[in-house]
């Protein structure tokens, strides 16, 4: 159920959850600090894994773990957090940002109507909209499942914490932090980048303003640290991760053009480019499940206030959206982070 792997020698360890959704599976990491041990994230939550993992906690030798960090507030990553405190005693160390939108989260009634004055915002018509209603109270109640606490509140952009760099990685969510490990010329990046999968950016009530903005700052950020390799909260480790990188920035490239090209023919409400775009395995809007929908309105939701944020498109009569200015599909054009 849970499976230790040694990434670096005696210094860093990768903890496998099971997970019963997609991708299957998460990751967590000891790293060896000295005589001390920290930990980044805390698996899906589930009564049957805590034992285990504490056992497994145990097996890596002369390892004892003061602090965790939560890479960002979903429940595969702060899944046992507080069993873990209670348990071993450790910290809990997360971003103000995230957590503050944990305690929204447990508010179903606030997070509800929060997010159906979206979907009126982004022209969803009512047939759809008890569809989306059950998909946010699924998610609301998820996140029930894993009530984080933390101890240590971060605040700024960086800190250092118990011999640790805690960097502000936001996109995927507004507190999303990455850990960097400079003695050992590695991160830990959570959900930010991953090695063949592309992470949900959207634009909801509990990650707002302009995630794609900040999401392709946050990849800036890691390439210009330099590490040797990522570890993420998925699939595997990252070494190529200039490379990466690169193919994370023009794939959302692509995707802004897609939406472009939409806008070209038409004014059109955010639903409607939804629509118009191809997702998942080149599936249609339609062909989509319910979470699926959800995460394709709320991607196309973040390239459309990405796209206004350039002065290229603008928000006319009844939220629907038009070009006021001709841009190539041209990265360094649709990227001014680049500089």
């Amino acid at each position: 159920m849970i499976e230790l792997s040694e990434k670096i020698g005696g210094r860093v360890y990768q903890l496998r959850f099971f997970m019963p959704m997609e991708p299957g599976h998460v990751f967590s990491y000891v790293v060896r600090l000295n005589n001390e041990c920290v930990m980044i994230d805390a698996g899906y939550p589930s009564n049957d894994l805590l034992n285990p993992l504490i056992n497994t906690l145990k097996a890596i030798p002369n390892c004892r773990v003061t602090t965790l960090f939560i890479t960002h507030m979903h429940i595969d990553h702060t899944g046992l957090a507080n069993d873990l405190r209670s348990k071993l005693g450790l910290s809990v160390a997360m971003h103000r940002r995230d957590y503050e939108q944990v305690i929204k989260m447990l508010s179903s009634d606030l997070i509800t109507r929060e997010f159906l004055e979206l979907l009126q915002y982004y022209g969803v018509p009512e047939t759809e909209v008890e569809m989306y209603r059950r998909v946010m109270n699924g998610i609301s109640s998820r996140r029930r499942l894993s009530d984080v606490r933390p101890d240590i509140i971060i605040d700024g952009e960086e800190e250092r914490i118990e011999g640790v760099r805690v960097l502000l990685t936001p996109g995927h969510s507004p507190g999303h932090v990455s850990i960097v490990v400079d003695e050992y010329g590695i991160a830990f990046t959570g959900d930010l980048i991953l090695p063949t999968i592309t992470t949900h950016v959207g634009l909801t009530a509990i990650n707002p303003g302009n995630p794609l903005s900040d999401y392709l700052t946050s990849l800036l950020k890691i390439r210009s640290i330099g590490p040797r390799c990522l570890y993420p909260g998925h699939e595997g480790e990252i070494c190529n991760v200039g490379s990466r990188i690169s193919e994370l920035i023009e794939h959302r490239v692509s995707r802004l053009c897609e939406v472009l090209n939409a806008l070209r023919s038409n004014e059109l409400t955010i639903f409607e480019v939804t629509k118009a775009l191809k997702w998942m395995d080149n599936k249609g809007y339609a062909d989509l499940d319910p979470m699926n929908r959800y995460m394709a309105l709320t991607e196309t939701a973040a390239l459309i206030k990405y796209l206004e944020s350039l002065g290229i498109v603008r928000e006319g009569n009844y939220h629907r959206y038009e070009i006021v200015k001709e841009a190539p599909c041209d990265t360094q054009r649709l990227i001014p982070q680049l500089g």
